[in-house]
């Protein structure tokens, strides 16, 4: 991956603490959105969850680290003390939590330690002071040795104003990545549990950023991962694994799957992982469904190629189609994370996808193939009434959206609307996404004084 490139980077500001002391509802507070899980169990976060804040005129990556000396049920403790380490060590300051109810802790004292040896601007925030009186409990933070504890209340809202200028005013100078044009594109990640998402988005970002464990399920929050390629930029959005319903154990894992579908939403272009070694499910066929109401771009990533032996592409692709219908018209990309093959090609038709979601077509070329369309195959006449189709026009990008002025809406079924799009997709330069068409009553108007 040669054509990545970290330099640049916005300035980094990492949230830290032990657990529960309520780095996730600060995280959620500043970036003004539930992008990470709150859950009074201490250890939910687990991976670096970051998002892009702008706090005045100042653009910064803020992350929410998982609490030092969590205990985690699947023993991931030792992968999780490399991501609150690779935080510490890439940010530009330190917002250090405590809990101003319950003192100082042998952990905030862990925490203290390792912030005065990397000697970082750092922030002391003792949260949970709800109310005014609750503030007069801080100065016992002083004794940690790393500066003047600022008393807030993510709860009650208290203080982070204050917070805010006090973050601005100790960000080093402007670089000039913050006066760049925000992400270019977005993509998710999709897939069952352990079909290899995260050690994707590692692999691009060249950064052992997402835990990357035999254990399914490690992920737990869409977790967004800011980096370059080919000079431009990206965020890659890792997701939970998707699971069936009654596997879900508790609220945590509830809220994964929930953030998982709602990061199909704001992706620009989804990469719905496969383990080429695994049977497709009804759940990889939920995750396609999701993705086609959601009107995005997809590509097949198949993972674990190397390992695939005898089976060639053509009878792999055939047992896709067979398997997921609804994503016929995506791309296939046979790949091995884990020995960097294809991850490149990956990249260049995720951007081809989005390229092609934001082009428009003139409305001749378009109401050509419509018309030659409607004559090659016309729907069957219903309600007493034929058919008529007299234009259509492209009314939006990203999808592609196409209004169809017809008679009479009801006639035109779904059978015949989707013979549409096919044939639009293959006619004109939306030929892997998909497309938008909604059909309207109009009065008639003559087709061919359109084209």
């Amino acid at each position: 991956m040669t054509d990545l490139d970290l330099s640049g980077r916005l300035p980094i500001v990492a949230i830290i603490g032990r657990p529960n002391v309520g780095k996730s509802s600060l995280f959620n507070r500043l970036a003004g959105s539930r992008i990470a899980i709150e859950d009074p169990r201490p250890g939910t976060t687990r991976d670096r969850v970051s998002f892009q804040l702008k706090l005045g005129e100042r653009r910064m990556e803020l992350i929410d680290a998982a609490g030092m000396g969590v205990i985690d049920e699947d023993r991931l403790e030792e992968h999780i003390e490399e991501q609150i380490q690779f935080a510490i060590e890439q940010a530009d300051l330190l917002l250090f939590l405590t809990d101003v109810k319950e003192g100082v802790m042998p952990l905030d004292q862990r925490v203290a330690s390792l912030v005065r040896k990397l000697g970082k601007p750092t922030i002391l925030i003792a949260n949970k002071a709800d109310a005014p009186h609750q503030d007069d409990l801080a100065p016992v933070f002083y004794k940690l040795g790393v500066g003047e504890p600022q008393t807030i209340s993510c709860t009650e809202k208290r203080g982070l104003r204050e917070l805010q200028a006090l973050i601005i005013s100790k960000l080093p100078p402007v670089r000039p990545s913050e006066k760049e044009v925000l992400t270019q594109m977005k993509f998710a990640v999709i897939g069952k549990r352990n079909s290899g998402k995260s050690s994707l988005i590692n692999a691009l970002a060249e950064d052992e950023r997402l835990i990357v464990s035999e254990i399914a399920g490690t992920t737990r929050d869409s977790v967004d991962v800011h980096f370059k390629y080919k000079g431009m930029d990206f965020t890659a959005i890792d997701t939970a694994g998707i699971q069936r319903k009654r596997s879900i154990a508790n609220s945590v894992e509830f809220y994964s799957q929930t953030r998982s579908v709602k990061a199909i939403g704001r992706a620009d272009v989804v990469i719905h992982m496969m383990d080429c070694l695994e049977m497709t499910s009804k759940l990889d066929r939920k995750l396609a469904e999701e993705t086609i109401a959601e009107i995005k771009p997809c590509i097949i990533a198949v993972n674990k190629w190397d390992l695939a032996g005898e089976v060639t592409t053509d009878r792999f692709q055939e047992y896709l189609t067979a398997k997921m219908p609804m994503l016929r018209f995506a791309p296939v990309v046979y790949m091995s994370v884990k020995k960097g093959e294809n991850i490149s090609e990956l990249m260049d038709l995720a951007l081809d996808l989005y390229r092609q979601s934001h082009l428009r077509v003139s409305t001749g070329e378009l109401n050509r193939v419509v018309q030659k369309a409607f004559d090659r195959h016309r729907p069957k006449g219903k309600y007493g009434k034929p058919p008529k189709l007299f234009y259509a026009t492209q009314v939006e990008t990203n999808p592609p959206t196409i209004l169809v002025y017809v008679n009479e809406a009801r006639i035109f079924g779904r059978d015949w609307r989707e013979y549409l799009k096919n044939r639009l997709r293959e006619s004109l330069p939306f030929s892997e996404i998909p497309l938008k068409v909604i059909f309207k009553d109009r009065e008639r108007i003559d087709l061919n004084q359109m084209v």
